[in-house]
């Protein structure tokens, strides 16, 4: 009796989740954000500055999104580059369907895609968890279009320079590993993610990843779940979680792949991606600083918001 309870209960949360009325991508845009179709794949973007400044491109990490640079895009414009922050597939406001890739590789190419889209020819890359991870395999599969390199609390690698399972540090351990293997084009699955993955489980989990979480303020967190309101994330999101990589890069790979800048910027307190990673890397990789930031978690973008500008705009200013 009390598992058909159980049952009973959960068809119920995942009807009344299947019935919300959901927006589109045009009506969650921010007013200066746009959408370009490439190779196939339609990627939402925000671009600021002058086009024909030097181009800086901003990667959000796991559950992030062009949010996650808010505060950052308009004064690294205004000092004189072209900043602009795309939403990695399946994240934000880009296309979830099967087949885009979504493995960190296939995220590299998009990126890629979106210089070309853009008449970008090289590019200050900069990466925060996941987008770390992104970057990392940018950098192997295209030094030639890397300016510069800055890893925020990201990376693919372990405190001892291993590769990680999966394609970024935050998934390990993760509580969404038990969606790895539901069908994503089940309705009844995708409703089962609906109903799981709320709001307030996102909040809640997003919150953790702040040393000061006073930071995360309702208008904060509804930046961040307004990807929720999309009929297909919880599809887009499976997706996600289900995705190989064919193509397994290693520290040292990095290292001889790049000959450019690299600048690593961490929050001392960072629960999610310890800084013992970026320490790992900075051993291996030449040609490179490293900031931390005291009694900062996992975002030093949002907790240490004006130092970060400062602490990346005389990073791209600095001779090459």
């Amino acid at each position: 009796m009390r598992q058909f309870v159980a049952i009973l209960v959960l068809f119920c949360m995942i009807v009344s989740v299947s019935a919300q009325d959901f927006a589109t991508v045009e009506e969650l845009a921010d007013p200066n954000g746009q959408f370009t179709d490439v190779d196939g794949v339609r990627l939402y973007y925000i671009a600021e500055g002058d086009t024909d400044n030097p181009a800086v491109i901003f990667l959000h990490g796991f559950g992030g999104s062009t949010w996650t640079w808010r505060d950052n895009l308009p004064v690294i414009a205004d000092a004189g580059y072209y900043a602009v922050a795309v939403d990695l597939p399946p994240f934000g406001l880009s296309d979830k369907s099967e087949g885009v890739g979504y493995s960190s590789s296939d995220m590299a190419t998009h990126v890629v895609s979106l210089m070309d889209a853009l008449d970008i020819e090289t590019a200050t890359i900069v990466g925060h968890s996941m987008g770390g991870t992104v970057t990392a395999y940018f950098a192997v599969n295209y030094p030639e279009r890397v300016e510069k390199l800055v890893f925020v609390a990201g990376g693919l690698f372990t405190a001892s320079g291993a590769a990680l399972d999966g394609d970024g540090a935050e998934q390990s351990g993760s509580p969404f590993e038990f969606l790895a293997n539901i069908d994503p084009t089940s309705p009844a699955a995708v409703g089962l993610i609906r109903a799981t993955v709320r709001p307030t489980t996102f909040v809640n989990l997003l919150s953790d990843a702040y040393y000061d979480a006073s930071v995360l303020t309702e208008e904060v967190a509804e930046g961040y779940q307004r990807p929720l309101l999309l009929e297909d994330w919880a599809s887009g999101f499976l997706y996600y979680l289900q995705a190989e990589e064919t193509q397994r890069i290693t520290l040292d790979d990095l290292a001889n792949a790049i000959d450019v800048p690299v600048l690593y910027i961490w929050g001392e307190a960072d629960t999610w991606v310890s800084v013992t990673v970026g320490e790992a890397m900075d051993e291996v990789i030449e040609n490179d600083q490293f900031v931390r930031y005291e009694a900062v978690g996992h975002l030093p973008m949002e907790e240490n918001t004006a130092q970060f500008n400062s602490d990346l705009i005389a990073f791209l200013g600095g001779e090459s």
